[in-house]
């Protein structure tokens, strides 16, 4: 076995979301709970104001290399609503909330997780998160399998989104092995992309037959296990 790290997307790869990736038509609702909770009254101006601020900043729909923060996008929302800024975290806590409602671990990824440590495998997450979310949001979602993973970079840790390299290779620097020695998994594109553009041995996980250029593919985490042990 020369596999000595293995980083990992979060979204689709080792989590699971009810909320569709673009997040665009869940906007009404979640604006109405961020106005609740910074104690504005419902208008449609305010609501059409920042839907188009979210839209803007909306990689799904405007894609972006570089991070913009979650402070800069609800800064402008809220001085749109010509609200203070002491209300930033709270806008910020009911935007996030809204949409992490039902995410849940796929249920083998603690397994594959924990045998990988068994092995003496470094594990790592490197991820793009939605409108700048700051880590003590954005890695709630991994408190249930937090204690195998020895390495977390959000986009925002990085300062860029994938496939620029700059988070492959803080990833690469943090494990401190060969990039040879490194196999990243995720379920989209730009993870491939990434993963190539540094020599890492990339992963697809995905139930289509999708052809990015990955040197593998898996249907689900338990497929890992023995790719690993073989490579």
């Amino acid at each position: 076995m020369n596999i000595k790290a293995v980083g990992f997307d979060v979204g689709n790869t080792l989590i699971t979301y009810s909320v569709p990736l673009n997040w665009q038509a869940l906007y009404p609702s979640a604006i109405k709970q961020v106005m609740a909770a910074c104690g504005l009254d419902y208008s449609a101006q305010a609501d059409a104001q920042a839907q188009a601020i979210l839209t803007k900043y909306n990689t799904r729909v405007n894609y972006r290399e570089h991070e913009v923060s979650s402070d800069t996008i609800f800064g402008e929302i809220l001085d749109g609503w010509d609200m203070e800024i002491c209300k930033l975290q709270v806008a910020k806590q009911a935007f996030y909330s809204y949409f992490q409602r039902q995410s849940a671990c796929y249920d083998d990824a603690e397994h594959v997780l924990l045998s990988l440590k068994s092995r003496g495998i470094k594990l790592g997450v490197l991820t793009d998160v939605a409108y700048g979310m700051d880590n003590e949001y954005a890695l709630q979602d991994l408190v249930a399998i937090r204690k195998y993973i020895d390495i977390c970079l959000t986009s925002t840790d990085v300062g860029y989104r994938k496939p620029h390299k700059k988070g492959y290779l803080m990833l690469q620097e943090e494990f401190d092995t060969p990039s040879s020695t490194i196999a990243f998994v995720g379920d989209e594109e730009k993870d491939i992309v990434g993963a190539n553009n540094v020599g890492f041995i990339s992963i697809l996980k995905s139930y289509v037959d999708r052809d990015w250029g990955q040197n593998h593919t898996i249907r689900d985490l338990s497929e890992l296990l023995p790719l690993v042990d073989n490579l």
